[in-house]
């Protein structure tokens, strides 16, 4: 093989890498949105403490960070949101009811612990975590000092589509 012919295998070697690594990327972005809106739609229709559909919210207050209380390890960062993210999460939830991006939950709730907003809930999600099994997504939910909700989904990738196969770690409920 000569030289010119090796150093082309190369070339074209390393552009297959910088496209693979780009669509996993790109991939990665989109799952994480679809990872996130699967399961607060999971946890407001079915999880949502009240025992399945329809919820009782008529709206959905949710924070435009990831939340760091919803077994995050201690002193995870938190980040904002991103558009694909926000986008993925309200087209799944506003069907159910009005939805409302907040920057603290503790500015939506009275000082009795009760939303601000007669018949909502506050929902919070975390950063998912991917491994081999698929992904682990944390969410939480909160409609008073006696109705909230903290747990993690566990997801595979099945096809084209993201599943709920369960829920896995601890779980708190108020």
């Amino acid at each position: 093989m000569g030289r010119a012919t090796r150093l082309a295998a190369v070339a074209a070697l390393l552009m297959f890498a910088m496209t693979a690594c780009n669509g996993a990327s790109a991939s990665s972005a989109a799952d994480t949105a679809d990872v996130m809106a699967i399961s607060l739609y999971q946890l407001v229709t079915v999880d949502n403490t009240f025992g399945g559909y329809p919820p009782p919210f008529t709206t959905f207050l949710i924070q435009t960070r990831t939340d760091p209380g919803v077994f995050a390890p201690e002193n995870a960062a938190t980040r904002s949101l991103t558009r694909s993210e926000r986008d993925a999460i309200e087209s799944a939830i506003s069907p159910l009811g009005t939805v409302q991006w907040i920057d603290d939950p503790a500015d939506w709730r009275t000082d009795n612990l009760l939303p601000t907003i007669e018949g909502s809930a506050i929902l919070g999600v975390g950063e998912p975590i991917f491994d081999s099994k698929g992904a682990l997504v944390p969410v939480s939910l909160w409609c008073s000092g006696l109705c909230g909700t903290w747990f993690s989904y566990r997801l595979e990738h099945t096809g084209d589509d993201w599943q709920i196969t369960g829920i896995e770690g601890p779980r708190a409920v108020s």
